[in-house]
């Protein structure tokens, strides 16, 4: 079965933004934010999400941090992001599916139809419980041995074989 929309993690899974870790983890966003820049998209990333944008398929990043922040790193890095679910949007974060099935509703798709990416156990937990096909990321995971076993569906060590993965189950020739 091919599926038709995708939901990403931000932090760690597009974007490495380690940099700001400490910051952001004490929630001190007036400080996080001018150091935006200095945060790095993975290479390979902004190819892959600009082919699929350009192949028409809908995207969502879930993330627990806050929408400004969201959109901000976004916009510096010119992600061509359709949706964002973010730490406002719901009542639940992430390990709990609310943020997930939120997305689902954004991509007015079906969970059998979707597949979530993301480099956190917290992720995987999250799309396990709501029902998605998911794949761990560990390019930029704190616990790249734990996400081997964290229930995900794949896992991908770089974007390459992300994208090769992708591919196969978009049914896409990206």
């Amino acid at each position: 079965m091919a599926y038709a929309g995708l939901i990403f993690d931000l932090d760690q899974t597009l974007v490495d933004t380690s940099i700001v870790a400490d910051l952001r983890s004490q929630r001190r966003w007036p400080a996080v934010y001018p150091r935006i820049p200095e945060t790095i998209i993975y290479p390979g990333i902004l190819q892959l999400l600009t082919d699929l944008k350009t192949l028409k398929v809908p995207m969502v990043i879930v993330t627990s941090s806050p929408g400004t922040y969201c959109t901000r790193v976004l916009n510096h890095h010119k992600l061509p992001i359709d949706f964002q679910i973010c730490y406002h949007d719901t009542a639940n974060r992430k390990p709990h599916p609310e943020p997930m099935l939120k997305a689902l509703s954004a991509l007015k798709l079906k969970a059998s139809d979707v597949i979530a990416v993301g480099d956190d156990p917290k992720d995987v937990a999250s799309a396990n419980d709501a029902k998605l096909f998911n794949i761990a990321c560990t390019w930029g995971s704190a616990e790249p041995a734990q996400m081997a076993n964290a229930g995900a569906n794949l896992v991908c060590a770089t974007v390459s074989e992300l994208r090769q993965q992708l591919g196969q189950l978009l049914s896409l020739n990206l």
